[in-house]
């Protein structure tokens, strides 16, 4: 999974209503695509309750849950997509996760395959999610971060270089 650090505005009328002043911020967009995030750690369980999977019978990417009704990812996982919350182990089914379908799929206007150019995109939920411990939103930035801030990436990715856990 990627990771992300993308400044998007999004003010539009209509669904976007709800979206008036989300920021976020793409990381990687500048960095050289060959480039991965490898290392890290296993999460306290429910410590990142924002942390969705995208599944279309299988988990293929990440996002945010940016409301109860809007999930930010990367554009490159366009799909038909059913969205996993309140996971923490995806390869077990614990028995407190929601899942919803997507309802509306947006991807950046620009968005570029080759080169992931505006590698963002917004999933509107069919319905709204439950938010409760295991399933939040993320705490969204009102301004740009300074260039050295400590960052938190989470995802189901891998913790060593050598592909395994």
């Amino acid at each position: 999974m990627r990771a992300l650090l993308f400044l998007a505005l999004v003010g539009a009328a209509g669904e976007f209503h709800v979206l008036t002043q989300v920021l976020l911020f793409l990381l990687l967009e500048a960095m050289n695509p060959i480039i991965k995030i490898v290392g890290g750690y296993t999460c306290r369980e429910n410590s990142v309750p924002y942390q969705v999977s995208l599944n279309s019978g299988y988990h293929f990417c990440g996002g945010s849950l940016i409301n109860d009704q809007w999930v930010v990812s990367a554009a490159h996982c366009y799909n038909r997509i059913q969205v996993r919350l309140g996971e923490h182990n995806i390869n077990v089914l614990e028995g407190n996760e929601q899942f919803v379908n997507a309802a509306k799929i947006i991807r950046h206007p620009n968005y570029n395959s080759w080169t992931l150019n505006n590698d963002i995109m917004l999933i509107k939920l069919a319905s709204p999610v439950t938010l409760n411990a295991r399933v939040a939103t993320v705490a969204l930035p009102s301004s740009c971060a300074p260039a050295g801030t400590q960052c938190l990436i989470s995802g189901w990715g891998n913790t060593l270089s050598s592909g395994g856990e």
